[in-house]
Parts: structure tokens; C-alpha cells; sequence
């Protein structure tokens, strides 16, 4: 039965762990590539890197539109639907809330007013609109954003909650057009759960494609899926390397790797508790990361312990991909100290963060860099997942020390103001000359010097 590795905190394995995270990203893509080439020279009829894949699907895309699509859907997907058929009808998705449990459609309501309510306290707020003082500030709203939602194998993962967490914000943040895009399953269909979710989130646009190839039509435009402003949510690594290669040509929120959890714990822990929050993010994917680090001897023994017995009784299909993440990427870290732990805590940049501590509050004052900080027992990372509020998507491989999570800023963008009187800028405007003709712009000091002077 697989356990957590244990390393010391200045092992050099864990080192490299706490390295960089384009360093981390690069080697998530070299791995990519490696199943990437067999499989392109099976599809499309040479070896290629994910990388030189992605841009042949986008011009493919970006010449042919719609043709593109359908053509590498069946291709990569099997989906076999013409243009017509790809967005999915008002009809389907009232189908689909009246066909889940009502449990379920309870559980979404909840979930997206918990969302709704927290993003509304995240909105940022205007200043000076009116033109009632010198400077001011406007947030306003992207036009049409797009949202990339997996569905696992065949459909088998249908990641209702993973809606709400990226298009809800947009939608509290007053996005008009709000796009879904998720691969359909293999009769053509999208799974009920995700329209259901899709229903309540307020989305108005939904498609039956998935992969690369959405990721292009959200980027490029084509006849039948019109381009977006902004691409967000999950995806394997070629979705986010498509991601990276729509960059430019519209935003996104992040490159996303496999998902991660780390657990801060003293002897106040319940080792049960500890192991099974551990699990919930190892049956993500196999190279999905599960870290503890404890701050008091002998806890560890009992979390492994743990980790074992409910690996076990794991559901097989689960258990599978759990005990694979946790032998190969799973890390337990015995630390010295309290210090010791938020240091290699703050070096990793988790895009999880369980503090479980009989006295949580310094260490929650000393962390810097994580996605989310979940702080006692009664705050599991999967709390967050579904209805806490804060959204889901968040910064993983140790992107969380240069970026945020998914907020309703995400989908704003602001306009500065600028409303000088007279008396404002002849306070201002000398020095901006001197500066102007520091740069050598002479144009520039003139246009100042023409309202001094005039």
C-alpha cells in the first residue's frame, strides 16, 4: 500500500520541490510531450510536441472556424457532431435541472448563493465617476468571458461545482455573455449535473466541445462559438498550454497544474481527518500533490497510518489514481518548529493551505503565499470546493506567490480618470515638462507649455 515519503526539511528532494515554479511547469510539459508524440503520430500523422500540436490546432481554427472543430473533435474526442449541433439547446438544459435529484439542485442553489454572497464583498469599487474630484478610478465589466469545464473520462467526472466556482464571479462581477465549453460525453450529450450547475450559474451559452480545439474557438471565433474576452478554468496540460498559446489573442486567468494540498499539523490534529483531506486531493490525478508537514514528533505515524486504512477502502477507480498520486508525489515533512514549517510553507506556495494547529494565529500572520488558507478542523480544503463561497480555481504549482484565485476582479477591468482644473494642473504641470524634456520628448513639453502659457 502506497504512503507518504518522508523527507527531512533539508533533503535535497524536497529542495527541488521548493524550486521554481516555471522550473515545476516545464517539467509537467516535458512529461506532456512524451505521451504527446505517439499520440499526435497516431492522429495526425507525425511526432510532435504538445506545443507544435497546439499552434497547428490553433490555425487550423483560426482559418477554418467551425470545420477545424468538428474535424479535431472527432478526431481527439470522437465526437462525430456537425456546427449545427455543437452549442446546446434552452430544451437540454431545462431537461437537465428537472432531471437531477432535487438534492442536487438544492445543493447547487446553495452553493452559488454562498459564491454570490462572498464574490459581492470582493467587488472593487469606483471612485470619482462623477467627476466630482481631480482623479477617479472605473471598473467595468469584460463583455463575454469563457469558461473550460472537464468532464473527465467519458464524461464520469462531471464537475458541476467547477461552473459555479468560475462563472458565478463573472456574473456577480456584471459579465453579460458568459460561455461554457466542456468536452460532450460519447452519445453527444453533456452530463445533466453540468448543465444543472450551468442553469443556476446563470450561464448563457453553452458547447459540446472540449480540449485544444475549444480552447481555439474561444480564442479564435468561428462561426458557430464567437470569440470571448477572457478564458478561464481547469484543464490537463494541454489545455493550459493552449491557454498559454490564447494568451494575446484574448486573457486568461492562469496556468493551472495538477491539483495540491498542504497540511500544517500539530499533536491538537485528528489524524483521520488530516489523512482523508490528504486523499481528497490525491484521487484528482495521479500527479495530483498531497504534503504534510508536522510540527510535533510522532503525529506523522499516525497520519500514515491513517492514509493506508482509507486508501484502502477507497472505491477501486478512486483508489487507483489515489494511491499513485500519493506513492509517487506524496510528502510527509517532520519539521523542528512551528517557523520551520510556514518557511518551507511560504517557499512551496500551495495552492491549499490546512492550517491545523491548536493556535493557528501565527501562522496564519506569517503565510504569504498560498491560493486558499483553510484554518481547523471544521474547514477541510473540500469545504471549499463546493460551498464555502471563495472560488475554487486557484494558483498551483507555486504560481500562488505571483497570482491570486479566480475573484470577481478577475472578470473587471479599471479606467483611470482624470479631471484636472486649472489650478490642479499648473500645480502639476512644471514638473511634468522637466520630465518630458528629461526623456527627450519636446512634443510632449510643448502640449504642458501650451496651457501654462496660454
Amino acid at each position: 500500500m502506497a504512503r507518504l515519503t518522508t523527507l527531512t526539511p533539508d533533503d535535497p528532494k524536497l529542495a527541488e520541490l521548493l524550486g521554481s515554479a516555471h522550473a515545476r511547469f516545464q517539467r509537467l510539459v516535458a512529461e506532456a510531450d512524451e505521451r504527446a508524440r505517439p499520440f499526435y503520430a497516431a492522429k495526425l500523422g507525425r511526432a510532435m510536441g504538445c506545443e507544435e500540436a497546439i499552434a497547428e490546432i490553433f490555425d487550423a481554427v483560426d482559418h477554418e472556424g467551425d470545420a477545424a472543430i468538428v474535424r479535431y473533435s472527432e478526431l481527439f474526442d470522437g465526437s462525430a457532431l456537425a456546427p449545427a449541433q455543437l452549442r446546446v439547446t434552452e430544451q437540454e438544459i431545462e431537461a437537465a435541472w428537472a432531471s437531477v435529484e432535487p438534492a442536487l439542485r438544492e445543493a447547487l442553489t446553495t452553493a452559488t448563493e454562498a459564491i454570490t454572497t462572498y464574490q459581492q464583498r470582493l467587488l472593487p469599487h469606483s471612485f470619482g465617476t462623477e467627476l466630482d474630484e481631480p482623479l477617479g478610478v472605473r471598473w467595468t465589466p469584460l463583455d463575454r468571458v469563457g469558461a473550460y469545464v472537464p468532464g473527465g473520462p467519458g464524461g464520469s467526472l462531471p464537475l458541476c461545482s467547477t461552473v459555479l466556482m468560475n462563472l458565478v464571479p463573472a456574473k456577480v462581477a456584471g459579465v453579460p455573455e458568459l460561455v461554457l465549453v466542456t468536452p460532450p460525453r460519447a452519445d453527444g450529450s453533456v452530463a445533466p449535473e453540468l448543465l444543472a450547475a450551468a442553469k443556476a450559474a446563470g450561464v448563457t451559452e453553452i458547447y459540446k466541445v472540449g480540449g485544444v480545439q475549444a480552447i481555439a474557438a474561444l480564442a479564435c471565433g468561428s462561426a458557430s462559438i464567437p470569440r470571448v474576452d477572457k478564458i478561464v478554468g481547469p484543464g490537463n496540460i494541454f489545455v493550459t498550454l493552449a491557454k498559454r498559446q490564447a494568451y494575446g489573442r484574448v486573457d486568461i486567468d492562469m496556468l493551472a497544474g495538477p491539483s495540491e494540498v498542504m497540511v500544517i499539523a500539530d499533536s491538537s490534529c485528528n489524524p483521520a481527518w488530516i489523512a482523508a483531506d490528504l486523499l481528497s486531493q490525491a484521487e484528482h490525478d495521479q500527479l495530483a500533490m498531497a504534503v504534510l508537514l508536522t510540527v510535533e514528533p510522532g503525529i506523522d505515524v499516525a497520519i500514515q497510518v491513517e492514509v493506508e486504512r482509507q486508501l484502502a477502502a477507497l472505491p477501486e477507480q478512486r483508489r487507483v489514481v489515489a494511491e499513485a498520486s500519493i506513492d509517487r508525489m506524496g510528502l510527509c515533512v517532520p519539521c523542528t518548529s512551528l517557523d520551520q514549517a510556514v518557511s518551507i510553507s511560504n517557499r512551496y506556495g500551495a495552492e491549499h493551505l490546512e492550517i491545523l494547529l491548536a493556535d493557528p494565529k501565527p501562522a496564519v500572520a506569517a503565510i504569504r503565499h498560498a491560493g486558499a488558507i483553510f484554518v481547523g478542523g471544521y474547514s477541510p480544503e473540500p469545504i471549499g470546493d463546493y460551498v464555502a463561497g471563495p472560488s475554487h480555481t486557484l494558483p498551483t504549482g507555486g504560481t500562488a506567490r505571483m497570482w491570486s484565485g479566480i475573484g470577481t476582479d478577475t472578470f473587471m477591468k479599471r479606467s483611470s480618470i482624470i479631471n484636472l482644473d486649472r489650478a490642479g494642473f499648473e500645480a502639476l504641470a512644471p514638473h511634468a515638462v522637466t520630465l518630458a524634456r528629461a526623456e527627450g520628448l519636446e512634443a510632449h513639453a510643448r502640449a504642458l507649455e501650451a496651457r501654462l502659457n496660454g
